[in-house]
C-alpha cells in the first residue's frame, strides 16, 4: 500500500549545492518502498546566504507523478520576510535569518494535506527553524512528526554565536524541537549519540541515524572531463572550504575587538584543516622533497570559493599546480571525481581531541567513486567509514609530512600502474542513496503504526 508523507525541504532543486542531494535522492527512491513525497521547497526568495546556483539537471531525478510545491510569498508574508533581512533582526536570530519561510511552509503545507491525505510530516533541515514549520503542521493535523537533521545543529562545533545568549537560544530551540518529534534523524552516528545525550525526546520518541550516500546512477551518467596528463598525478576536491571562517576563528582565538570579546562558540576547533592549506603544504613538500618531479601533480578544485579562498590557494605554495574550476553542474562534478587519482577529504579538527561529529556530504560520493581517498581531519565518523571501506588514507588534518607521503605513495603507484587500495565493495553499498530511502521508508512505516505517545 503506498502512503504520501508531507516533506518539507527549503533547498531542493532546481538550486544546486550538496545542500539538496539528500532531499533530491529521498524523494528519488522513497516511492519505491511505498512512500510518495510531497514537497514543500523555498520559492519565495533564494536571497538567504546559502548558495544562489542553480543546477535545473537535478530535476530529472525525480520520478514521473512527483508532487513539488514551491512556496509563494503573500504580501504580508513578503513584509515578513523583508523585516527579517534587516541587519538587527537577523543578529538576534539565535537559529537561522529564515524563519520568515515559517508561514509559507505550513501554508502550503495544510493546502498539500487536504489534498493528498498524507500519513506523516517529514522534516529535513537546515535551515533549522523550518522545525517550527513541522511543529505547526503537526498541531494542526495531528499527524507524526520526522525531523531530519542534515547538520548537528546546536551540537555544530564550526558554529559561532554573537553571544553566548544566542547560544543558550539556540540550545533551547534545538531541544523543544526535538522534543516535539516522533522521530529524530540524525545523519552521522557520533551526532545521534551527542544528541541523545543532549537533548531529552518526547514520550515514545525515537532517535536513529540515517547517513548521507551516493546515487551509483550518478555514476554511469556523469561528464566525461579532460584526463590528466601521462604521468601527473591529479587530485580532486568538489565542493566548499571555509577559508573566510577559519580567519573568524583565528580573530575570536586573539580576541582582536571588543566583538570578539562576547561571542561565544560550542567547542574550540581547527578549521584550517577543513581547507586546502594543509594540502598545499604537503603538495609543496612533495614536490620540493622530490618525491613528484615538478609538474606532475595537480590539484583541481570544482565547487563554489570564496574570494578568501582564492587568495589562500593563489599565495599558497601550490598555487601553480591548483586548477579552480567553480561551481558546476552535478554531472560534471561526478565527471571529475571519478577522473580522479586522489580525492582530496578535509574536515575540521576539534581541539579537545574529541571525534568531529560532522562528515562532510562528499565522504559518500568519494567512497561510491571508488577512487582511492586522502582523508585529513581527526578520528570521527568521516575517517571510520574511510577505513571501513578500505577506500584510502587517513591522516591528521595538520599532518603535511603523512599528507606529503601518502602523495609520494599515490604518485608511485600511478607510474607504476599499480592499485593503491582495495576498497570493500559490501561496505560501500551500505551507503547508497537507494538503501538509506529503504531504511527512511521502514522507519516510516514504524512511526505511522505506532499509537500516539505510544512505545
Amino acid at each position: 500500500m503506498s502512503r504520501s508523507v508531507l516533506f518539507l525541504s527549503y533547498l531542493f532543486p532546481p538550486r544546486g549545492g550538496a545542500g539538496v542531494q539528500r532531499a533530491l535522492k529521498f524523494a528519488k527512491y522513497l516511492p519505491q518502498f511505498g512512500w510518495r513525497p510531497l514537497v514543500v521547497a523555498n520559492g519565495g526568495s533564494a536571497a538567504d546566504f546559502v548558495t544562489t546556483q542553480q543546477d535545473p539537471t537535478l530535476l530529472k531525478d525525480l520520478p514521473e507523478g512527483s508532487v513539488v510545491e514551491y512556496t509563494r510569498l503573500s504580501p504580508a508574508e513578503d513584509r515578513t520576510y523583508r523585516r527579517h533581512q534587516s541587519k538587527a533582526r537577523q543578529r538576534l536570530a539565535a537559529t537561522d535569518p529564515m524563519g520568515w519561510w515559517v508561514g509559507p511552509a505550513v501554508r502550503t503545507g495544510l493546502e498539500l494535506v487536504q489534498k493528498h491525505a498524507p500519513a506523516a510530516i517529514f522534516v529535513t533541515m537546515s535551515p533549522f527553524t523550518a522545525a517550527e514549520a513541522g511543529i505547526r503542521l503537526k498541531a494542526r493535523t495531528g499527524l507524526p512528526l520526522v525531523f531530519d537533521l542534515r547538520d548537528p545543529w546546536a551540537l555544530d562545533e564550526t558554529r559561532i554565536y554573537p553571544t553566548a545568549w544566542h547560544a543558550r537560544r539556540d540550545w533551547r530551540a534545538m531541544g523543544r524541537a526535538l522534543g516535539a518529534a516522533d522521530l529524530v534523524i540524525m545523519n552521522t552516528p557520533r551526532s545521534a549519540e551527542a544528541a541523545a545525550k543532549a537533548f531529552p525526546l518526547a514520550p515514545g520518541g525515537r532517535m536513529i541515524h540515517l547517513t548521507n550516500g551516493f546515487d551509483p546512477e550518478d555514476f554511469s551518467r556523469g561528464a566525461v572531463v579532460p584526463p590528466a596528463a601521462p604521468g601527473v598525478l591529479r587530485i580532486v576536491h568538489t565542493g566548499m572550504f571555509h577559508s573566510e571562517l577559519a580567519r573568524v576563528w583565528d580573530d575570536l582565538y586573539a580576541r582582536r575587538g571588543w566583538m570578539n570579546k562576547l561571542k561565544s562558540a560550542r567547542r574550540p576547533i581547527n578549521l584550517w584543516s577543513r581547507t586546502p592549506r594543509y594540502l598545499a603544504e604537503a603538495m609543496g613538500r612533495a614536490v620540493g622533497s622530490g618525491a613528484i618531479p615538478a609538474g606532475k601533480v595537480e590539484l583541481v578544485l570544482v565547487g563554489e570559493l570564496t574570494a578568501s579562498d582564492r587568495e589562500l590557494i593563489e599565495t599558497g605554495p601550490a598555487g601553480s599546480m591548483t586548477t579552480l574550476l567553480g561551481y558546476r553542474t552535478h554531472e560534471e562534478s561526478v565527471g571529475w571525481v571519478k577522473s580522479a587519482d586522489l580525492l582530496f577529504l578535509p574536515n575540521h579538527t576539534p581541539l579537545d581531541g574529541g571525534p568531529a561529529l560532522v562528515v562532510p556530504g562528499k565522504t559518500y560520493e568519494y567512497l561510491g567513486s571508488g577512487r582511492p581517498v586522502l582523508s585529513m581531519g581527526p578520528a570521527g565518523d568521516m575517517s571510520d567509514f574511510v577505513e571501513r571501506c578500505r577506500a584510502g588514507f587517513c591522516v591528521k588534518g595538520d599532518d603535511v609530512a603523512a599528507a606529503a607521503d601518502v602523495l609520494a605513495r599515490a604518485y608511485a603507484a600511478k607510474v607504476a600502474g599499480s592499485a593503491l587500495i582495495e576498497p570493500d565493495v559490501a561496505a560501500i553499498a551500505a551507503f547508497e542513496r537507494r538503501a538509506l530511502a529503504q531504511r527512511l521508508a521502514g522507519v516510516l512505516d514504524e512511526v505511522v503504526q505506532r499509537p500516539a505517545g505510544g512505545t
